[in-house]
């Protein structure tokens, strides 16, 4: 035989098997919920300070982006926009550019957005953004 074809069903049940099961991934679990939570209540406090009409958008998953679009002086209709392959590049810069209007409106240094992608950093900057 040329080919010879080997029975590898050991080695593709090793390479698919994961270790965040059980007690580690329900950890997980609860930690995102709890940073959705708390992001969503930051974010619902700042579109009541903007005097959005439908701040409580931010607790719903696409109308959170809407209402974000919208208080930061951009087209909501870029939502649709996030969806769309290579699109979606162009609305997530549509996206950033709307936070940093929201954080001008709010009187805060907007060079701050910058340590959002920094990790847990970014929770202190959206509290204070929303609290301080």
């Amino acid at each position: 035989m040329l080919f010879q074809t080997e029975n590898l069903s050991f080695i593709y049940l090793i390479a698919q098997s994961s270790r965040s099961g059980g007690a580690e991934g329900f950890i997980g679990f609860i930690i995102g919920i709890a940073a959705y939570i708390f992001a969503s209540y930051c974010f619902y406090n700042i579109y009541q300070k903007l005097g959005e009409p439908n701040a409580w958008f931010a607790w719903v998953p696409i109308l959170n982006n809407w209402i974000m679009y919208k208080a930061g002086d951009q087209s909501p209709w870029w939502v649709i926009g996030l969806f769309i392959p290579l699109v979606n590049i162009v609305a997530a810069v549509f996206l950033i550019i709307a936070f940093v209007n929201i954080v001008k409106k709010l009187g805060k240094n907007p060079w701050l957005v910058l340590l959002m992608i920094i990790p847990i950093v970014n929770f202190v900057i959206l509290y204070q953004f929303a609290f301080g």
